[in-house]
């Protein structure tokens, strides 16, 4: 009862925060919604925006994996428009995770630390962050819990196996899972041939999954990811630190006093988890017959780590661009606060009266703080409306330029999907050099299609600025406002006179 209450608790709370004019609306955002629209409408998995060159106005899916546009696909295939259809997945996702987590917690550590495990997660600012907005988390973090669940509760590999790989398709840094389940099947005892098969059975679904999508989007013409040391790490490891103290020193505003608040939380909360995780070493060896409590602990403490490293090994050889973030973070966050809920229950009973007062004084104190932080989070998200779906985007005059006076023109800019979110149009992205054959090309391709050139007001991360392609390409100014522009081939038609600055 008592998880079904905190997991409607969630379920109602994201659909409150999510209320007109929400969900948030990332950048990400536009390929999840664009590839289940496209399922539906076309049949293939494809997001409203292409390379500049491309006869194409859309590409195949491949930056980010299927599983979250395949969802999503299901609702707007009986009627549901996409960021509604998006919103309830990750309202009934939230209910899964809260429940989830209060569920296995209170069946290893007691009703109260069930209880304490959901409070936890609502309290957080990573979680809510992460149901405020149309992402992949939710559902990530739902299928994650369910892997923990079932490595804590089956002994049958292929059930977290599965789940396992349910949570990487629809999220890649998920995929460190399926190593965890691999090492955790492998881990279990008996003879090594034993050994050996329960882990292919646990891994067996990830990788027959993922290697039908890198199949898939080998031949369709999807990114594949490619391998090599990136640099800029000061900034990144920088980030990380400054996330973590968020986190576990919320609410603080001396940046040296939450680092050494963050500190000492992690000292604590490391000591208790060891000291659980490690208690009573000459019971009967791991597996089936091991506490359910330490099997538990154990199994998040493996698929956290696995995620940790995954996470940072993709930072480090994978993409330079991947943020420590709250979100990034959010299943590492979620997987320590479950464990830590469980060593807390199973270890108070045996603390005295002044040690368990300390530590409702420090639980409480800390759950005081995250509520404010995720409370001034929330507030500061929602006025107004978050991303593409705030105020300032949905009524810009470059916004209602583009939907009245664009007509049929393609539309190429330096961010694709800013042009997707104001007009519901796909649109192409612009050269990454000024050299003569690329302009040549552009120019040529910008006159054949028609097309009109914006200016979004984001720094590039690749490409050249709209404004120099148009001062090369001597395009005409056909409009002009505080958030962009917009410029035409001096053949594309009669010439507008720029609206007022």
């Amino acid at each position: 009862m008592v998880a079904v209450l905190l997991g409607a608790a969630a379920c109602y709370g994201v659909l409150a925060i999510t209320e007109p004019p929400g969900p948030g609306l990332d950048p990400d955002t536009m390929s999840y919604l664009g590839a289940a629209e496209s399922l539906v409408h076309h049949g293939s998995l494809r997001i409203p925006s292409a390379h500049w060159l491309s006869d194409d106005s859309t590409e195949a899916l491949g930056h980010f994996p299927p599983g979250y546009p395949l969802i999503i696909a299901v609702p707007v295939a009986l009627g549901a428009p996409a960021v509604q259809a998006a919103r309830g997945i990750e309202a009934a996702a939230a209910f899964v995770t809260v429940a989830l987590a209060v569920w296995l917690v209170g069946a290893v550590a007691g009703t109260a630390a069930g209880a304490l495990a959901g409070v936890l997660l609502l309290v957080s600012p990573s979680f809510a962050f992460d149901h405020w907005q149309i992402i992949s988390e939710p559902l990530c973090l739902a299928l994650l819990l369910a892997t923990l669940a079932l490595v804590t509760r089956s002994s049958k590999p292929w059930t977290y196996g599965l789940t396992a790989a349910a949570a990487g398709i629809v999220r890649y840094a998920a995929v460190a899972s399926t190593g965890a389940v691999a090492l955790w099947a492998f881990g279990l005892g008996g003879t090594r041939r034993a050994r050996l098969h329960r882990a292919v059975v646990a891994a067996a679904p990830s990788v027959i999954v993922q290697t039908a999508w890198t199949i898939r989007s080998a031949l369709e013409g999807g990114e594949v990811r490619k391998f090599g040391l990136r640099g800029n790490l000061a900034a990144t490891f920088h980030e990380l630190a400054g996330t973590l103290g968020g986190w576990l020193a919320p609410a603080v505003p001396r940046p040296s006093l939450q680092a050494a608040l963050a500190l000492a939380v992690a000292a604590l909360g490391g000591l208790l988890l060891v000291s659980q995780a490690t208690a009573r070493p000459a019971e009967a060896e791991a597996g089936a017959s091991a506490p359910v409590r330490r099997r538990m602990l154990a199994a998040a403490a493996l698929l956290a780590s696995c995620y940790a490293a995954f996470v940072i090994f993709s930072r480090l050889f994978v993409d330079e661009t991947i943020p420590f973030d709250v979100r990034i973070l959010s299943p590492f966050i979620v997987l320590v606060e479950v464990a830590v809920a469980a060593a807390l229950g199973g270890a108070a009973p045996g603390w005295g009266a002044p040690a368990r007062a300390a530590a409702g004084v420090a639980v409480l104190a800390w759950l005081a703080a995250s509520a404010v932080a995720t409370a001034g989070a929330v507030r500061d998200a929602l006025d107004g409306g978050w991303g593409y779906a705030s105020d300032d985007w949905r009524a810009s005059r470059l916004a209602e330029w583009l939907r009245t006076e664009a007509g049929t023109r393609a539309i190429f800019s330096n961010n694709t999907a800013t042009a997707w979110f104001l007009t519901h149009r796909p649109s192409r992205d612009v050269p990454q050099t000024l050299a003569a054959d690329s302009l040549a090309e552009f120019g040529r391709a910008l006159r054949a299609r028609h097309g009109v050139l914006v200016r979004f007001p984001f720094d590039l991360e690749e490409g050249v600025a709209p404004d120099s392609l148009a001062k090369r390409l001597g395009l005409i100014e056909m409009a002009r406002f505080p958030d962009g522009a917009v410029w035409g081939p001096p053949r594309a038609g009669p010439s507008r006179r720029p609206p007022p600055r």
